[in-house]
């Protein structure tokens, strides 16, 4: 029932809080272990269903002011366990709708069976005066749902209601929207056309159908009389033949009910990524999973990046508990979180920059992993991940753009392809399909940068032939991709247009179809959404959207000086800004500006080295202009401190301390417009923020004394503000917030605490402009990505056609090998070219081999022969470029002459001497010369 309520026409006229309530009712179900696990399944793929109905629907519904979210929503909260707790039922009010009395059960809801009972049976409201025969037609609607005779009969003994004709719509969509569950009953018989006719009628006037119209049928004075003599509760009350009584609204008032929207979808996806969430107790590792499946579903029915509030959720907690999720010994889990991740990063990267690079660290982790308890199904999942990550058009090229040539991120590109190249080398000489998956990914870039050139050969050959010309390559792809998008479109529309729903007298068997119905007359709304996001962002970096690849060369360079420079600072400070001004990266003499955003933005610093350096008495000038690169404006002084302590390890001396703190208060007491009386009491204030922060985390102290309360700490504050108090409001939510938040010194935290701190550090780098992600056309920076991966790959593959004896494994092998030499040659790299058919020629055997045995060896070694038809076959085909390769195929040559292996038409020359016009070149040794 609840199922068909969302599932048809009528669902679109539900409110938010229905909506929510609904699935609450599920989720209820589905957590409740003492239920059959049919029951259990069923509302499982009931869920799934309607998960993807609401969030294909999600282009329908426009986001929300920001004090409209939240406001009126009911949240969705639950536990395992929840329907055994009565209270909770019966702390739902009466509800103004007849869909939640669907699931409450008169009798007592703590008892199982009879829940079960009464939503298989589909009557959960049972009047006393009507048991008898309501109970008889609930049997019979349990057995055969989809007969609808009982309910025509039971509507004519009843034909005495005015509005009879809306009344048995209403009943017609349930009972209609049932029968495709058992699917008994066949489109051809009678039952089949009155659906047809019904279907039609609630697209037509929905409203009719809709529950909110329902009071004003009941309005009718004679049927009321007819109901009760005595006026009761339930005076204007309609009960049906089967006993289900429809209450009437008390929203009349004016207040119109508003359709669901964006609210309750937001909601549940909070929900769902709650349920996630491994260190929260309450979850069960079949919620969990649950949590997992449907958030699949969700993120596989829409494009979620349009909806800012849906995408705070998705940066924050999602990330965090998929990729805590990834530690976990369960499988399932394990292999569900990496679905989701992979959904995310391959629709959503551009949002997600920093939880990318540490979603690759991490599996980068779990593959290297030498680890005993690591199962080796994690590490290929793992391989299977990235192996999916590179087969989406120009990934790989965005790795090597946003992080590779980032000077403060990961080199993501060049370390996974050495991490690949390695793993594709067995260890033990056997090939395991690890080793295959770090090939396959391998090969996947050169397969991209392949099937580039060769469309680039093919644009121009036909350019040159006809005289129109093509469109550029980015631009042919585009139009491609829009075809096939737009074919897509008519494909999907042509199977679930509502003509053919409604034709056919059933509804919609998954929410996806029923979305593509109700998105009928709503087209524009989805098209201004994306139409309103502005074109791309240039990172600071960068002198344009796509950089020279000369302008990426250079910004690489300076990163490995920078990553140089870094490493001395951590262990000199002043011998790293030596370092960097030798090499022309800091000015010489120094900026102190300069230096101080370079102190501010190099996540790769020691927390520890960086307060020294800017605490010494000789740097005061370098120190103003640090503190000068926060923001303090508007924020609370504890707040500010905050900020201003995580930015480097505060030294234990106490001169020194004063130092960074006077400078610090001078600062927030200027920019906030001297809020106190002088600049003493914003000094003495911020010092008893870090005496608070220790007095309550740290261990050592609170052996010894009990923390300070909210009284002490004001206490110790009295007439401290120029001879008067602090505001003691602001003092207690100042105490509040170090109290319930540690501010966390850099480096010296473990566990939950430092897990905490990195996660909010990487949500305030995505926040800023270094958090740009740059998409790319396909086909971009193929020549960079080629001399970055021809090495690592031409080895793998040499080793893999060496150890391999699977016939497959070697095609793909000379595959891969003739696809990097038609790279090479389209390029015009010769070096390259030379180090494919030296590796090749040494396969063949013909040079290491005397000539005497060459014969034998070579027939017999299939390998050999098909390493020498590729050498051959590269050489004829792309033999301008090739340089310092001739003399090893000249050498096989020889060798196949020297064995009188080649064929006859290379060792025969014209002589106008002998009689047929030929000579062999191969003297045959006459007995006499011997």
């Amino acid at each position: 029932v609840l199922r068909s309520l969302l599932l048809t026409p009528v669902g679109a006229h539900l409110t938010n809080e229905s909506v929510c309530e609904i699935m609450q009712s599920c989720f209820r179900i589905c957590f409740e272990m003492r239920l059959s696990e049919l029951l259990r399944k069923s509302a499982e793929h009931t869920l799934v269903d309607m998960v993807q109905l609401l969030f294909s629907r999600l282009p329908q519904f426009k986001e929300e002011a920001k004090s409209y979210v939240g406001t009126n929503m009911k949240k969705l909260k639950m536990r395992a366990g929840g329907i055994g707790e009565s209270s909770k039922w019966k702390k739902q009010k009466r509800s103004p709708r007849p869909l939640r009395h669907m699931v409450q059960s008169p009798s007592d809801p703590s008892n199982p069976s009879t829940l079960s009972n009464n939503l298989s049976g589909g009557v959960p409201f049972i009047e006393q005066g009507f048991s008898n025969s309501s109970l008889a037609t609930s049997d019979s609607a349990g057995s055969s749902i989809s007969s609808p005779t009982a309910t025509d009969s039971g509507l004519d003994a009843c034909s005495k209601a005015t509005s009879r004709e809306d009344l048995s719509d209403l009943e017609q969509s349930v009972t209609s929207a049932n029968t495709p569950c058992t699917a008994t009953s066949l489109p051809g018989t009678e039952s089949g056309s009155s659906h047809t006719q019904f279907e039609s009628r609630q697209i037509e006037a929905a409203p009719a159908a809709s529950i909110e119209s329902i009071p004003e049928v009941l309005d009718d004075k004679d049927s009321v009389t007819e109901q009760s003599e005595t006026p009761s509760v339930h005076d204007m009350d309609y009960v049906n033949p089967r006993g289900v009584r429809f209450t009437q609204s008390t929203q009349r008032d004016g207040v119109a009910l508003i359709p669901y929207g964006l609210p309750c979808l937001r909601e549940l996806f909070r929900f769902l990524i709650s349920l996630t969430n491994p260190h929260d107790r309450h979850n069960t590792d079949a919620m969990i999973h649950m949590g997992l499946q449907l958030l699949t579903v969700a993120l596989e029915s829409s494009y979620i990046v349009n909806y800012q509030s849906l995408l705070v959720l998705v940066k924050d907690e999602l990330c965090r508990h998929l990729f805590q999720l990834l530690s976990v010994e369960r499988m399932n889990l394990y292999a569900s979180s990496m679905r989701v991740c992979f959904l995310l990063f391959e629709s959503m990267r551009e949002h997600l920059k920093f939880q990318l690079e540490m979603y690759l660290k991490k599996v980068m982790d779990i593959i290297t992993s030498e680890s005993t308890k690591m199962p080796y199904e994690m590490k290929e999942m793992g391989l299977e991940a990235l192996v999916q990550l590179w087969r989406i058009p120009s990934f790989v090229t965005e790795l090597y753009i946003n992080y590779d040539c980032d000077f403060y991120c990961s080199n993501l590109f060049e370390d996974l392809t050495k991490l690949l190249s390695k793993n594709a080398f067995p260890v033990s000489g056997q090939l395991y399909t690890t080793h295959l998956l770090s090939l396959e990914a391998l090969l996947t870039v050169i397969d991209s940068i392949e099937a580039h050139c060769q469309s680039k050969v093919v644009n121009n050959t036909t350019q040159q032939n006809q005289s129109d010309t093509l469109p550029a390559d980015g631009e042919e792809y585009a139009s491609n991709g829009t075809d096939l998008i737009t074919d897509l479109h008519c494909l999907g529309s042509s199977n679930s247009s509502p003509q053919a729903v409604t034709a056919s007298g059933y509804p919609p068997t998954s929410g996806f179809l029923m979305a593509e119905k109700m998105r009928l007359g709503r087209e524009d709304q989805g098209d201004n959404d994306i139409a309103a996001n502005k074109g791309p962002k240039k990172p600071h970096r960068f002198s344009a959207c796509l950089p020279e690849s000369l302008e990426l060369m250079e910004i690489r360079t300076k990163k490995k000086l920078l990553i140089t420079g870094t490493e001395q600072f951590n262990q000199k400070p002043k011998k790293g800004i030596q370092f960097l001004q030798e090499k022309g990266l800091l000015s010489d003499p120094l900026d102190t500006k300069q230096v101080a955003q370079w102190l501010r933005e190099n996540p790769r610093l020691d927390k520890k080295m960086i307060g020294e350096y800017i605490s010494d008495r000789k740097n005061m000038e370098l120190l103003d202009s640090f503190v000068n690169t926060f923001t303090f404006q508007g924020l609370r002084i504890d707040e500010a401190l905050r900020l201003y302590l995580e930015a480097f390890r505060l030294p234990g001396e106490a001169p020194v301390i004063q130092r960074l703190l006077e400078m610090f208060t001078d600062n927030w007491h200027k920019v906030n417009g001297s809020p106190f009386m002088d600049n003493d009491a914003g000094f003495a204030l911020a010092y008893a923020v870090i005496m608070l922060n220790t007095d309550q985390h740290n261990h050592n102290v609170r052996k010894q004394n009990i923390p300070m309360t909210v009284e002490q700490f004001k206490k110790n504050l009295k007439g401290v503000n120029g001879k008067k108090d602090f505001d003691q409001d602001m003092l207690e939510d100042m105490y509040n917030a170090i109290k319930s938040e540690e501010i966390v010194m850099p480096d010296e935290q473990t566990g939950l605490v430092k897990e905490n701190y990195v996660w909010s550090v990487l949500l305030h780098r995505g926040a800023t402009p270094e958090g740009i992600f740059l998409h790319l056309p396909p086909g971009s920076y193929d020549y960079d990505l080629f001399t970055m991966t021809w090495g690592p790959t031409i080895a793998a593959l040499s080793y893999v056609f060496d150890k391999s004896l699977d016939e497959n494994i070697i095609q793909k092998a000379i595959t891969g090998f003739r696809k990097c030499a038609m790279i090479a040659a389209h390029y015009g790299c010769s070096d390259v070219f030379d180090n494919l058919i030296i590796s090749l020629c040494k396969f063949t055997t013909l040079t290491s081999e005397s000539v005497e045995n060459l014969p034998t060896v070579f027939g017999s070694n299939t390998k050999a022969q098909t390493a020498a038809k590729t050498v051959f076959d590269l050489a004829h085909r792309h033999g301008n470029i090739l340089r310092e390769g001739w003399k090893n195929i000249m050498e096989s040559m020889l060798q196949l002459f020297r064995a009188q292996l080649l064929p006859k038409v290379m060792v025969e020359m014209e002589d106008f001497v002998e009689p047929n016009g030929k000579i062999s070149l191969q003297r045959e040794e006459m007995p006499s010369n011997r």
